[in-house]
């Protein structure tokens, strides 16, 4: 499983692919907010964040605005960039990778593309992509939506399907039972987040070792987990599980690489995990339990959604019609 676990790591935070629903812009004025780690200055959209004593820039460590812009439709952050896509095209911050290096790259899923006739394909690098060598492909799905966590991937189909590739020695990633049937390194369907009483899954997220599935109804499951590591969320495991937050409904969800981050529909944002750099945008170290962020948003903005990169939190703010 060497081939895969190259391609996971490096890939570990590209949420490229992204729910229409939650990013697409629907109202003139967005406003992008962050918080986490920035030693690239990958949040240093309109001006440079303050430096450190050493002279290096500073982590963010609470929710400040880095972009405004009419219309904001997608995010791609890996650990030294972010690449925000606009109304008037891409803008970008820190030092690029590799992968934003390859110019098809940015409308494709880094290491792992749906393409147009329903395939995933499968990449061991770019140069690979380049040259169109897939390691394989794998026809039939209506891919919507493709996420990378640290040892695997996961899709998201039109229908509402799940699917998990990966490590078989994370096997607690995977979702589901590991057959001969239904092997680890090739994508097979998460039967658990079939029939759910709140209705189909609308949006995966990943990261780390800690994956979600965000349901039609408003409800996020979780499953995932490292043996020998602390887990991000208690009694994570195999098997998918509703995740409780004061009994409210989520209107999005996001995982870093070892944290994660809830948006209520009543638009509070709820963070857990560790909080080195200032990921979670409060102060101290690690949050045990779901902790609301401080998120002051200037009067008539609402947050929207949220993204994780693998040390940074982002909030998307747009226009409250429905504000006094």
């Amino acid at each position: 499983m060497g081939r895969v676990d190259q391609a996971a790591h490096t890939s570990t935070c590209t949420n490229t692919t992204t729910p229409p629903n939650l990013w697409q812009a629907c109202s003139r004025g967005m406003e992008l907010f962050a918080t986490g780690f920035n030693a690239w200055n990958q949040l240093s959209f309109e001006k440079d964040m303050e430096s450190n004593q050493s002279g290096y820039p500073a982590d963010v460590e609470q929710l400040t605005r880095i972009l405004s812009r009419d219309a904001i439709e997608h995010l791609y952050a890996s650990l030294s960039c972010t690449v925000v896509k606009t109304e008037k095209g891409d803008v970008s911050a820190g030092y690029p990778d590799e992968w934003m290096e390859v110019e098809d790259l940015r409308e494709k899923i880094i290491f792992t593309a749906s393409d147009t006739e329903g395939y995933i394909s499968q990449f061991q690098s770019a140069d690979h992509f380049r040259d169109g060598k897939a390691q394989w492909h794998f026809p039939g799905l209506r891919v919507i939506q493709t996420v990378a966590y640290e040892a695997g991937f996961a899709a998201l189909t039109a229908e509402g399907q799940v699917w998990t590739w990966g490590d078989e020695r994370y096997g607690a990633c995977l979702g589901r039972e590991v057959t001969e049937d239904s092997p680890a390194e090739r994508p097979c369907r998460v039967m658990e987040l079939d029939d759910l009483p709140t209705g189909k899954i609308v949006k995966i997220a990943a990261g780390g070792y800690l994956l979600m599935a965000l349901t039609e109804g408003n409800d996020v499951y979780a499953w995932g987990g490292h043996p020998g590591q602390p887990a991000i969320l208690e009694e994570v495991s195999r098997s998918p599980a509703p995740v409780v937050v004061e009994d409210s409904d989520i209107a999005d969800c996001a995982v870093g690489e070892s944290h994660a981050v809830l948006l209520t529909v009543e638009g509070d944002i709820f963070a857990i995990g560790v909080n080195t750099n200032g990921q979670l945008g409060l102060p101290g170290e690690t949050r045990t339990s779901w902790t609301k962020l401080p998120f002051d948003a200037e009067a008539g903005l609402a947050a929207s959604a949220v993204f994780c990169g693998p040390r940074n939190t982002f909030v998307l703010a747009r226009k409250d019609f429905n504000a006094s």
